[in-house]
């Protein structure tokens, strides 16, 4: 069986079970700043898994494109990838475990489907911890299929439990199905999850928790500021280490202190709110306090961590089931912080999302033990051996690693990312220059590009892919540039270690930070002229540096669509602003190419083959806050998607959408498909301000924007 026949089967099976498809969607993220690229299957769905309905209904089914670069150092064996195609199908509030489970053993055991032997299958399930209980139901319905219990291992949150995608949202427990390889060993009574010859092929994930940082109310009178209003500095900087959401709370606040809270609050430090009851006489031992506070700022009394001195109050905020401390000293703040600072909160809408790794299954049903002799690799490592008249036996490392790079920044290019020096251009960047880097172990050059053709054969069925030059010659700019930055680094590199036995890991660094020489090329240079360098000295310089920078852009990204925080929201209704007015005053050809929201600011991508003149930035602006003052009504629509481009409504450029989508409308000044949230109204939005344009790649300008109170 080959890729297109997998995806195939996968999608008519959950069709048969009343599935809709979904389309498959870009792989950098439009509304979740917590992570770079679309990492799951799930990612895109965040909005529905959290409750918001989706067009097409409950049950959905799909195959996503996604990156992944946490484990870039294992890519080279068998079976991690980059780049890779993952198989989900979700449930949104519909059926649960039983069916969910049900449904995946029938798919990969029945001779219609799959067909694959049951008694080579193994399963591992949740074990519980203090933030979810033992998932002893999944066990049942895996015994009721006749898996043995021998082979049923239970294990913790590092291996049974997934998401959230970024830092918050849906999450849950999973059960994950592994299937034996070995043709020659008999399949053995016990699973053993360590044993190699298991692999993972499927994953069924419960999303039953919303993970969030929980908000820390902390009393203001008693804890952070004494009777004559002196601030404690030590408690505010122990609690802002955490980067969450706090509130001073107090009913006692004289007008004196309760304006230094929101002097604090609203000019130093945004993470802060000020909150009194005074005026109502509410006394903080009677349960009406907290609830106040609770109505207040939409919260759930699992969401927070009260601090108080007051002994009393702790008991009466405990009593409503409120993570409570009794204020002590620093170090006990932090301590209790640091344990229990994430909260796992039951979601209302219990969503089944599960995945299933192409390559993974591909190799499987095809009995192969490396994913990357399947159709899913094995032109790309054929025009490797052809380049570098090499065997792939002999040089299976570095073919693979330069296979999946390429491959990955395949995909990322075609999908308007340019290799650059931050974010997403980053991490493209770093990967056709590490393929570049074993490239040179081949004794390869100049190659990225003829390695790249084989990828558009191979997924002809991405739309996505079809401007290939614009690949091509992006690839061939970074080799080029890679290259010559190689050059200079080794000059750099002789220079420092001109008369020297030893280089120092500062030096290291600077190579590294400044010049972009690989650290690896650094050790091999050492190696070859005998000059001592210990790598531990160049990881603390980095050590020291990401800390640097973590401390900088601490905020940075606080929160995204994914947990539909209110200036996220803003924000995004005011992209649409944005980008009808980019069609007003710079022609109708203009498109959206992507776009990237922060709590702090919008960043749009549309396509546009010059820079703009001040006069237009201006015009811009003046029209989005026009709109904005107008008080227009924002309206949400659900409609076919034949129906949506005929109503005029606009879609993002190069995007797939289902059958059914929902529309938002913005007065009778803006209409878009769009899976929301949004405001009610525009007078919601405050003052929009034009940042910064610039160039994002070839034919694509960007512009950065914010929303001032």
């Amino acid at each position: 069986m080959n890729r297109k026949q997998l995806i195939q089967k996968y999608t008519d099976f959950f069709k048969s079970k009343n599935h809709k498809e979904i389309s498959n969607t870009s792989l950098v993220p439009e509304n979740d700043p917590t992570v770079l690229f679309t990492t799951a299957g799930m990612h895109p769905l965040v909005p529905f898994l959290l409750g918001q309905k989706h067009p097409l209904g409950k049950r959905l089914v799909g195959v996503q494109r996604c990156i992944r670069t946490g484990d870039i150092d294992e890519v080279g064996d068998e079976t991690h990838h980059t780049f890779f195609e993952m198989l989900g199908n979700w449930s949104l509030g519909d059926y649960w475990k039983k069916e969910s489970i049900e449904y995946s053993f029938e798919f990969l055991t029945s001779k219609k489907w799959l067909g694959l032997n049951k008694n080579k299958i193994a399963v591992s399930v949740f074990s519980g911890d203090k933030d979810a209980s033992k998932d002893a139901e999944s066990k049942k319905i895996w015994l009721s299929l006749e898996i043995p219990k021998e082979r049923i291992a239970f294990l913790g949150k590092k291996d049974n439990w997934w998401g959230p995608a970024g830092e918050t949202g849906p999450c849950g427990p999973d059960t994950e199905i592994f299937y034996w390889r070995d043709k020659e060993l008999e399949v053995p009574e016990k699973f053993d999850v360590k044993d190699k010859r298991w692999v993972e092929i499927w994953n069924n994930v419960f999303m039953e928790y919303n993970k969030d940082k929980r908000i820390i109310l902390v009393d203001g009178m008693h804890c952070l500021y004494d009777e004559n209003f002196n601030l404690n500095q030590e408690l505010l900087e122990a609690v802002n280490s955490f980067n969450s959401h706090y509130i001073l709370v107090g009913n006692k606040f004289r007008e004196k202190g309760y304006n230094l809270v929101k002097n604090y609050s609203s000019g130093q430090d945004t993470n802060w709110k000020a909150f009194s009851l005074e005026e109502k006489e509410i006394k903080k031992d009677n349960p009406e306090y907290f609830k106040e506070i609770i109505k207040k700022f939409n919260l759930v009394p699992e969401e927070i961590i009260y601090f108080d001195h007051d002994k009393t109050n702790i008991e009466t905020a405990k009593k409503l089931g409120i993570l409570s401390q009794h204020y002590i000293d620093i170090k006990q703040v932090k301590k209790f912080i640091e344990e229990n600072l994430w909260a796992f909160i039951p979601l209302k809408q219990k969503n089944v999302d599960t995945g299933m790794g192409v390559e993974r299954t591909i190799a499987v049903l095809n009995g192969l033990r490396d994913n990357y002799l399947t159709d899913c690799f094995k032109l790309i490592i054929e025009k490797i051996e052809k380049i570098s008249n090499k065997d792939y036996e002999k040089n299976k490392k570095e073919m693979r690693i330069i296979a999946d790079h390429i491959k990955a920044a395949v995909f990322i290019i075609a999908d308007g990312i340019a290799p650059g020096n931050s974010e997403q251009e980053y991490v493209l960047r770093r990967l056709i220059r590490r393929a570049v880097r074993y490239g040179k172990k081949l004794a390869i050059k100049n190659f990225t590009s003829q390695i790249a053709e084989p990828v558009f054969e191979i997924y002809d069925d991405y739309p996505e892919l079809k401007d290939k030059n614009k690949v091509l010659k992006e690839l061939e700019k970074e080799e080029e540039r890679f290259n010559k930055t190689l050059e200079k680094g080794l000059n750099v590199f002789n220079k420092i270690t001109k008369d020297k036995n030893i280089l120092a890991g500062k030096d290291a660094f600077l190579m590294y930070q400044s010049y972009g020489f690989p650290i690896e090329m650094v050790e091999e240079e050492c190696r070859q002229r005998k000059i001592k360098f210990s790598k531990k000295e160049f990881e603390q310089e980095c050590q020291k540096h990401q800390e640097l920078s973590r401390t900088a852009s601490a905020g940075k990204f606080k929160s995204g669509l994914a947990d539909n925080s209110e200036a996220t929201t803003k924000l995004h209704t005011a992209t649409h602003l944005l980008n009808e007015a980019l069609r007003k005053i710079l022609g109708t050809e203009v498109k959206q190419r992507g776009s990237n929201i922060t709590s702090e600011r919008i960043r749009f991508d549309f396509t546009f083959d010059r820079k703009l003149t001040q006069e237009e930035i201006q015009k811009i602006e003046n029209l989005v806050n026009e709109k904005i003052l107008e008080n227009l009504k924002v309206t949400r629509e659900e409609m076919s998607l034949k129906k949506a481009f005929g109503s005029g409504a606009q879609g993002e450029f190069g995007a797939k959408y289902p059958e059914k989508v929902s529309v938002y409308t913005i007065g009778d000044f803006s209409k878009e498909i769009c899976t929301g949230p949004h405001v009610k109204n525009t007078c919601e939005l405050g003052k929009f301000k034009i940042i910064k344009e610039e160039s994002s790649s070839t034919g694509v300008r960007r512009i950065k924007a914010t929303l001032e109170e």
